[in-house]
């Protein structure tokens, strides 16, 4: 018996060519995908021209999108290595590693990141704050992809791959990841918005990127404290837009990349 994503599809028009078509029929991730993508062209622009408030923000939105991509990156590996490694302990390893991801993903971890940058003082690197950014994001996505796991690993289809005596490799290559890697992307995903989010409260209140580097929350907290509206509305406009988008797209993902969505239900 073949999988969903068994041996009659192939990666490209396998799981991942329906779940695309999924998520562009969503329409909050269309539109973020669209808005994201605007935005670093925006960003990029800006760079190369731009000048005055809008060429600020956009400055200022390069700093904060690529220390959200590293720190968010780390903290989407470091999440997806924790849940994996839980799930291949079996279940006595599983409750005692993944007992304490749920329970901090119950606490207002961005807190960390100021708290960090206080202790590590006005000459802190900006290594240090990405690290603390992946660690504050790691546990959410360890939990979101716990759940995919053991909800992929309770399927029949890999039952019965096992039982027609399927070797392992084949078994892995044809029926696990080909339907694991998009729920486990979306996971990966959280992680994105939550290092964006971090970052720009540590920074807003002054704690967060390191002296010289501006990002957005940089921009916001010096803007508020001079009192300059047209400073503060750029800023802030792309941060809040970045971060409906970074959600949006988020949300499709998880309906469209969702185990269940990916094997259709199937048990």
């Amino acid at each position: 018996m073949h999988g969903p994503a068994g041996s009659n599809s192939h990666w490209r028009d396998g799981p991942w060519q329906k779940a695309g078509q999924r998520l562009t029929a969503h329409r909050p991730a269309a539109a973020g995908l669209i808005i994201l993508a605007a935005l670093m062209l925006a960003v990029a622009a800006g760079l190369v021209a731009g000048s005055g408030p809008v060429g600020a923000a956009l400055a200022a939105g390069h700093q904060s999108l690529t220390f959200a991509l590293l720190a968010g990156l780390g903290g989407a590996a470091l999440g997806l290595l924790w849940a994996a490694t839980a799930v291949a302990l079996g279940e006595r390893a599983e409750r005692a590693m993944m007992a304490p991801a749920a329970a901090l993903t119950s606490l207002p971890l961005a807190l960390a990141l100021p708290l960090a940058g206080g202790l590590l003082g006005p000459e802190r690197g900006l290594a240090p704050l990405v690290v603390v950014t992946a660690l504050i994001a790691a546990p959410a996505v360890a939990v979101i992809a716990r759940d995919e796991l053991r909800t992929l690993l309770r399927r029949e289809f890999l039952s019965a791959a096992q039982a027609a005596g399927i070797p392992n490799g084949r078994r892995l290559r044809r029926h696990i990841l080909p339907n694991a890697v998009p729920p486990l992307a979306a996971a990966a995903w959280t992680a994105l918005p939550r290092a964006l989010m971090a970052e720009s409260l540590a920074s807003l209140l002054g704690l967060g990127l390191p002296e010289g580097v501006t990002g957005w929350g940089t921009a916001i907290g010096a803007a508020a404290r001079a009192g300059d509206a047209a400073a503060l509305a750029g800023p802030a406009l792309l941060l809040a837009l970045t971060l409906w988008a970074l959600h949006g797209v988020g949300d499709g993902m998880r309906l469209a990349f969702s185990t269940a969505a990916i094997t259709g239900g199937r048990r």
